[in-house]
């Protein structure tokens, strides 16, 4: 079903298409200003991805512990909320741009499965970090006494996240060097 509907997205007409890819980018670059924004006024401790993959809860307990003391864990709180709309943004970004990339290489060719494969990564990176939210937001609930074991999948899936958003950006630029190669080549399996 979604592969269905990945290969739905490159039948656009290619102006449409192109305008779908650019309001996506344009809202998920507004939306990622908001949410970067809203990290640093929580006075978080650490980056995003040193808090996300500590497997620790008393790690990450020490850092809800600081912004207690801060008075900055409401504007956390507000920050996770922020993250869902960049996770829908980073969803629509990876179905219109891996399927405008992807439309570049031939039907069938390595360069179109790996432009509809890294939007793919993206999409499951996304859904990947809406789980994480959602666990944060149980560790918030009791944010100095949350279950420990409640960081095992927090981080987990955080991980999994990062590493399916930098495999669908690796999988992009394959697909683009495809779609450059098989057409430059005339190779049509290429793209």
């Amino acid at each position: 079903m979604i592969a269905n509907t990945f290969n739905r997205l490159t039948t656009l007409p290619l102006i449409a298409h192109i305008a779908a890819a650019g309001v996506s980018f344009a809202g998920f670059q507004w939306v990622k200003a908001r949410l970067d924004a809203s990290y640093a006024a929580s006075l978080h401790p650490v980056d995003y991805m040193t808090g996300q993959t500590s497997f620790s809860g008393e790690t990450i307990k020490g850092y809800y512990s600081e912004m207690i003391e801060t008075g900055t864990l409401g504007v956390y709180f507000q920050t996770q909320l922020i993250d869902f709309g960049f996770i829908l943004a980073m969803m629509c970004m990876g179905l219109t741009i891996g399927t405008l990339v992807a439309r570049a290489s031939r039907e069938g060719s390595w360069g179109r499965k790996l432009g509809l494969f890294a939007g793919m990564a993206v999409f499951f990176g996304a859904l990947c970090d809406a789980v994480e939210n959602g666990i944060s937001f149980v560790m918030l609930a009791n944010p100095t006494g949350f279950a420990d074991w409640l960081a095992l999948p927090y981080s987990g899936f955080a991980t999994v996240k990062f590493a399916l958003i930098t495999l669908g950006m690796l999988l992009i630029l394959l697909s683009i060097i495809c779609a450059v190669t098989g057409r430059v080549f005339r190779a049509p399996k290429i793209g």
